[in-house]
């Protein structure tokens, strides 16, 4: 077994220079290995490589990076929240929530196997929840027009 299969991927993040190099930092002081580029030449050179597990872009860069390879894709931009100024209604600021993206990076840097794990014990703890309760609205409908009221016997008709 080989270095190369040990070491992880590194994380391709294509932004603006000044943006992707910010980012870059950020990920490196986590301890994360990740390349900036900017430009499309540079990102399809790089995604052309294996080296890539996943890459950090905008919404208008997403569907460009999936045509040239099918990896996953963090849209950073939902990462920015606006928030009000204090002084007045008019302005608004955006704030960058750090945590949560790191949170998402530190998901996708995981192995696979790790992933499908935690997203089984998500399903599992979901199950565990009941069924939503019909309105009143649509029970007192169903009584005016003569439906029964439970759905027992129906079937799914996707299924």
């Amino acid at each position: 077994m080989s270095i190369e299969t040990i070491r992880p991927k590194r994380i391709l993040v294509f932004l603006p220079e000044a943006a992707a190099n910010a980012i870059v930092a950020k990920l490196a002081a986590h301890g994360h290995q990740s390349v900036a580029v900017s430009t499309f030449p540079e990102a399809f050179t790089a995604l052309r490589s294996d080296n890539y597990s996943f890459a950090i872009t905008t919404r208008p860069e997403i569907d460009l990076l999936r045509n040239v390879r099918s990896i996953p894709v963090v849209n950073l931009e939902i990462f920015f929240h606006t928030e009000p100024s204090g002084d007045g209604p008019l302005i608004t600021s955006k704030r960058f929530d750090s945590s949560a993206f790191l949170k998402r990076i530190e998901f996708l840097v995981q192995p696979l196997a790790t992933r499908v794990e935690h997203a089984g014990v998500e399903q599992a703890k979901n199950e565990g929840m009941r069924e939503p309760r019909t309105p009143r609205w649509w029970v007192a409908v169903k009584s005016i027009l003569g439906l029964p009221r439970r759905r027992e016997g129906l079937k799914d008709v996707r299924s």
